[in-house]
Parts: structure tokens; sequence; C-alpha cells
């Protein structure tokens, strides 16, 4: 008797145990299937949009709502008008969706300036779930014009591209494609590719190598940039910085500078990537240790040079 109420209490605990796994796992959002549907129109670029997302799994998409690019778990990234503060803008983003006359041209730019620079391999594993088809990008903030009475206004800045959660804006389906200049194509490259190396970043897929994160010493709080770098850091010292933050950020160094503006001499208090492979800066050869083994990894495991979009970009 005792052996049949064990047998049965085991029994019921196992039912539970797994009712309770199904549970969970009905409660996790899938990837594959994100409520979206391509094509969205019948146009002759749609197919090249059907083909982009059958291979990469990425939704170009030239339809959608605000709630598909501003919307996170942690709140709305829009800019938008303070509730309190006359004339103050709240940090963030604004988008125009793209013109359809000019997607074709748009996709043939992004091609080009981003997914080119990169293997089959590389953009499966790395490409976000969405990227917006957008005619222009801004960045808005608040500017203060005067102390007294204290006045904000809103100030916005043409930036290219975004990327928020799980997508990328990308701008320039629109007019303003026709009369972009050689300048102004190298320009989107460094923008663009960079916006990627922060969505890998963001989205936890930057992963530092054990030989990468042993040259830096990550236990000492730094207190300037020259003590940072001297370590091998390129990540802001006083962000709490960790080896696979830093290991992103050498991503973004190559891609968006140029080997010859990453080797000129720049002061050591200087926070951007300018100079990082100088002595001024580097003063141990940490910097150049650690972003020799990030562009060798790419170059072994992708077949990517970082370096070399960069190079075209400046």
């Amino acid at each position: 008797m005792k052996n049949k109420i064990l047998f049965t209490i085991i029994m019921m605990t196992v039912v539970v145990l797994c009712s309770c796994t199904k549970k969970e796992a009905a409660l996790t959002p899938s990837e594959e299937n994100q409520g979206y549907v391509v094509p969205q129109g019948t146009n002759d670029y749609d197919a090249t949009i059907v083909n982009f997302y059958n291979k990469f799994g990425t939704y170009l998409l030239y339809e959608f709502t605000d709630k598909d690019t501003y919307w996170t778990p942690t709140g709305w990234k829009n800019a938008t008008p303070s509730t309190t503060t006359a004339g103050f803008w709240n940090t963030g983003y604004e988008m125009v969706k793209a013109n359809p006359l000019y997607i074709k041209k748009q996709l043939a730019l992004l091609d080009s300036t981003w997914f080119r620079y990169y293997t089959d391999k590389f953009l499966n594993e790395y490409l976000p779930t969405k990227i917006m088809l957008c005619t222009k990008i801004d960045s808005v903030y608040a500017t203060l014009i005067s102390f007294s009475p204290v006045t904000y206004v809103k100030s916005t800045k043409a930036v290219g591209a975004w990327y928020n959660y799980d997508n990328i804006c990308v701008s320039n389906a629109g007019p303003a494609i026709d009369t972009m200049k050689a300048a102004d194509k190298k320009a989107y490259t460094a923008r663009i590719n960079l916006i990627f190396a922060q969505s890998i970043v963001g989205r936890k897929l930057a992963k530092a190598t054990t030989d990468f994160a042993a040259v830096a010493n990550y236990s000492v709080t730094y207190t300037t940039y020259a003590a940072a770098y001297g370590q091998g850091i390129l990540y802001p010292y006083s962000s709490s910085p960790t080896a696979d933050l830093d290991w992103g950020y050498y991503i973004m160094a190559m891609v968006s500078m140029s080997e010859t503006n990453l080797n000129a001499s720049t002061a050591n208090t200087d926070a951007t990537f300018r100079g990082i492979l100088n002595a001024t800066k580097d003063v141990n050869g940490k910097i150049r240790t650690r972003y020799n083994k990030v562009r060798n990894y790419y170059i072994t495991n992708y077949n990517v040079d970082l370096q070399a979009i960069g190079n075209a970009a400046n």
C-alpha cells in the first residue's frame, strides 16, 4: 500500500513538473514567428526583400507601425515633448517611412554600403530581426536657449541609421538618394556599419574570447581614460566595462574608422576611437594586441575583415 501511495505521489509530481515546463515554454516568444509577412506589396523590389528574408531570416520592412520601431520592453524610444517643461523634448529619434518610389535604389545602396562587406555566415548570425526602410531618421534632443527664463527648443540631427532593441532604421528611401556624392556614401557606410556593430553589442551577441579577456584587468576601478587605455580597455571606464562590452567596442572602432585614423597621434584624454593604436593612447601595446585578436577572429571564423569596412568608409 505504501509503495502504491509513493508511486502515485511521484507520478503526480512528474505531471506537475511537465505541465510547468510546457507552460513556461509556451510563454517564450518565438523568433520564428514575428507577425510580419513579406512581400508587403507587388513591386519589383519585393522579390529582393523576400529573397533577403529567405536567406537571412531578417525582414526588410517598408510598411510598419510606430510600435514596430519605437517600442522596447523598457519603454518607447521615440522623441516626445515634455509634459512639465515648456519646449523641452525627451531624447530619442524620429523616422519617416520609406517613399516607395525610392526603395529599389535604397536596397542597392544598402547592399553597396553594408551587406556586401560581410559573408552570409556573418549576416545570418548577426543581422537583427527587422530593418526598417525609411526616408530619413533624426536624432531629437532639447537645446537650452535661455536661462532667464529657462527655455528649451526641439533640436534635430539627421543620423542616417538608428539601432533600437530588435531593429535598425535606415534612411535614404527618398529624393536625397539621388544627390548623394561619394563623400556622402562614405559617411553613410561608416554610420550604418557602426550602428550594425552597436546592435550586435546591444543584443549581447558580442562575445569576448578567453585570450582577449585575459589581456585586461577588470577588477580595478579606473578613473581616467589614460589608465583604462593602458589596460587595453576602450569601453568607457566609468560605465563598468567588461570583456564582452570591450569586444564590441573594438568592432565599432574597426568598422567606423580607417587604420590611418586609428594610428593618428591623439591625446589620451580623448574618448573617441581616433588614435587608439598610437603609443600616445596605447602606452603598453595592449590595445593593439586586443585589436589584432578581434580582427583576426572574424577573418578566421567568418572570412570578414572588419577593418576593411572602416578603411572604405574613411
